[in-house]
């Protein structure tokens, strides 16, 4: 008896739920409003002129001896139009292929904007370091490909 009186109560619960869901979905109404915009790009653009006008796609480093080092100038735009925000620079360096294999810890790239602010559609030079250490690793030769420098630009 209680058992039944259980399936009763549960089954009139959920039978009065789905009359208020009910009585809710016929009283629902909606507009659609059409709208237009655009989105202020955050972006950093890398350029092998001052002038900004050819993007960067690639580096490539003269040779170097061990214990030397070799620059490359690029120059860095807050590509993003006026009324965007301004962002900070910093640069990582990520999939070091090499050979032999452990290149990255005998050669380092640096890089001398880090910290450098930049207002919407300003640019600035930068210099890129490749260095060599000197000792019988790099003396022994090294070779690089697909070394991938990732220059951020951090809203600030």
């Amino acid at each position: 008896m209680a058992m039944q009186k259980r399936t009763v109560i549960v089954a009139l619960s959920i039978a009065a739920m789905m009359m208020v869901a009910s009585v809710l979905a016929i009283m629902t109404s909606s507009k659609t409003i059409p709208s237009s915009g655009s989105i202020n790009a955050f972006k950093v653009g890398v350029y092998s002129n001052a002038g900004c006008t050819t993007p960067l796609d690639s580096i490539t480093f003269d040779t170097i001896s061990p214990g030397y080092n070799t620059n490359k100038t690029v120059f860095i735009r807050n590509d993003a139009t006026s009324g965007g925000k301004s962002m900070s620079l910093s640069m990582t360096v990520t999939n070091w292929g090499s050979t032999p294999p452990n290149g990255s810890t005998v050669v380092y790239i640096a890089f001398n904007s880090t910290g450098v602010t930049l207002a919407p559609t300003i640019s600035c030079a930068a210099n890129i370091t490749l260095t060599a250490l000197d000792n019988d690793e790099t003396k022994a030769g090294l070779s690089f490909t697909d070394i991938d420098i990732n220059i951020f630009g951090t809203e600030v």
